[in-house]
Order: C-alpha cells, then sequence, then structure tokens
C-alpha cells in the first residue's frame, strides 16, 4: 500500500546561490527537520522522496547537481562546496529547526550523501539507499580516461575502480557489477576511495539489495558499517539488506512501479540492467520506508 501524499505541501523553486533545486514545505507547522535530498548519475532533481518527505512532516531540499541549467553539465568533478552552500542557505531558513539538517540520496546520490554527511558537521543524519561507501569517479562516457566524481577546494578527491573488461557489454541489458567487484581487487585504490564515515555526526541508515545490478551495493555499503564499527561510531547504524531486491529500491512513491528491470542510461546511452525481480523490490521498498521515517524521527527528536 502506498503512502498519502498531502495536498499542502508547498513546492518552492530554489535558484537562490548558484543553488538549482525545488524546496519542499510540510503542511504542518513549522520549524520543521530537514533533509536534503540529492540523485544518482541521472541528470535533474529527486523531487518525489522530497514531496514524501514533507508530506510526512520533514522539509526537504531536492537538490540538482549536474546537467540543469546553471549547473555544471556532465557528472565530473562536482565540488562538495556546492552542498555546503545548500547548507547555509537552509541553515539561514527561520522556518528550519536548527541542529535537525540531514542528507538523503540514491545510487551515487547514496555514496554522495554519506560524503557530504562525513565532510559537514551540521549534518545530523545520513540516508543511503542503494549507496556506496567508496568515492568512486565521474560518469562520462564508458572507455574515456576516469575523472574524479568530486572535488574538495578544487583538489579531486581519491576514487575506486571499475573494470571495463569485467563487463559483458554485448548481453543486453548490461549489468555493471562485475567490473565494480573486479575494481575492488585493488585494495589500495579502494582503501583511498573509503569515505571517513567515522565524521558522521548523527546515526547512519544504508538500505541495499543483493541482486543489485547497477553495483554491489550492499558490498559497497558494508565498507561503511565496517569502518564505523570499526570507529566505535557513537550513533546508530543500520543497515537493511534485501535478500534478492535490485537497485530500484525507494520511497513507494503513490502511482510509481518497481517493476523496471533494466533502461537506458540518459548520459551513457546503454541499455542497463538494474537487477532484482519487481516482487523483491516492492517489498523492499514497502517495508523500508517506514523505517526511514522511524529513523529521521528518531535522529530529530526535540531533545
Amino acid at each position: 500500500m502506498h503512502p498519502a501524499l498531502d495536498p499542502n505541501v508547498q513546492m518552492i523553486q530554489v535558484r537562490d546561490d548558484g543553488l538549482v533545486g525545488t524546496l519542499y514545505l510540510p503542511g504542518t507547522p513549522p520549524p520543521w527537520p530537514a533533509v536534503i535530498v540529492v540523485g544518482g548519475s541521472s541528470p535533474g532533481i529527486f523531487g518525489l522522496p522530497a514531496l514524501m518527505f514533507a508530506s510526512e512532516g520533514v522539509a526537504a531540499l531536492a537538490l540538482g547537481y549536474f546537467g540543469m541549467p546553471g549547473l555544471p553539465s556532465t557528472f565530473e568533478r562536482i565540488p562538495l562546496e556546492y552542498f555546503g552552500t545548500a547548507l547555509r542557505w537552509l541553515e539561514r531558513r527561520p522556518d528550519i529547526r536548527q541542529g535537525a539538517i540531514g542528507v538523503a540520496g540514491a545510487s551515487r546520490g547514496g555514496e554522495l550523501a554519506l560524503l557530504l554527511a562525513a565532510t559537514y558537521p551540521e549534518i545530523h543524519a545520513a540516508i543511503s539507499w542503494v549507496g556506496s561507501g567508496l568515492v568512486y569517479g565521474g560518469v562520462v562516457s564508458m572507455g574515456a580516461a576516469p575523472v574524479a566524481g568530486w572535488t574538495r577546494e578544487g583538489v579531486d578527491l581519491p576514487f575506486a575502480g571499475f573494470v571495463p573488461s569485467a563487463v559483458k557489454w554485448d548481453a543486453l541489458p548490461v549489468s555493471l557489477t562485475p567490473g565494480f567487484l573486479a575494481g575492488l581487487d585493488d585494495t589500495a585504490a579502494a582503501g583511498a576511495a573509503e569515505i571517513p564515515v567515522e565524521r558522521i555526526n548523527g546515526p547512519v541508515l544504508l538500505i541495499s539489495g543483493t541482486d543489485d545490478a547497477v553495483w554491489p551495493a550492499t558490498t559497497l555499503s558494508e565498507y561503511a558499517v565496517r569502518r564505523l564499527r570499526a570507529h566505535g561510531h557513537p550513533h546508530a547504524v543500520e543497515h537493511l539488506v534485501y535478500k534478492g531486491a535490485g537497485h530500484i529500491i525507494g520511497p513507494p512513491v503513490p502511482g510509481m512501479s518497481f517493476n523496471i528491470t533494466h533502461a537506458v542510461h540518459p548520459i551513457i546511452g546503454l541499455d542497463f540492467a538494474f537487477g532484482g525481480t519487481p516482487e523483491a523490490n516492492t517489498a523492499a521498498s514497502a517495508d523500508s520506508w517506514p523505517r526511514v521515517l522511524a529513523f529521521l524521527r528518531q535522529a530529530f527528536l526535540p531533545s
């Protein structure tokens, strides 16, 4: 059963300070906790999850970061300072509760959510759907020389490897997971690319499916879990692992189907497999969403 959307949610286009996004404000009285919501390797604004957060009383800033007017045209060398600007912008709003800002993202956005929370202590909760505890490179044409995905203070962040020769490119739809798994054999590169998640100033929730064909999200998320445990992270850490689910796990948006098992990537142009089954993806999405909301409520309970 899909949760209901609140018709009283207010949507505001954000084009301040170089930001490109949409702010979703709940219909309940402010001040609200807030979440910065980021998508993955497809350009645009990850709006529907933000709308669902706002329907549950959490303000959400759905932020684009490439492939839109005013933003970098491609997903490569994206400056983390852009997201720092978004944080400052949210913190200045009197209707946002102080000390109650989190971040949520899916796929490469799940990687970004962990990276941002590890970079900015003002972020007090991180949600990573089908993400990664390792930093990866930019999303450019396959076969091109690897380029950093993210920068900080103008410096490229180290990124883990991807092995194109491990992928069966002529077997459509293409599963990229073997290329990512082969890249993990370069333990030095993987080690250098680990996100310093121990710096996250709050609880962490990771969600993955064991049959992800885009990248091995369960394996990659476990890098973050192991590092958090090894450093004795003082906040809650949970990894929801859904057996047989693929890359299409997320908020069960009304009217949205989780039956998609492959699609043509808008940048690369190849038909990529997502993995999982419609039944497993639907079940994982339905089960995880109430847990996401409970996680946020626990993280942002007024002290």
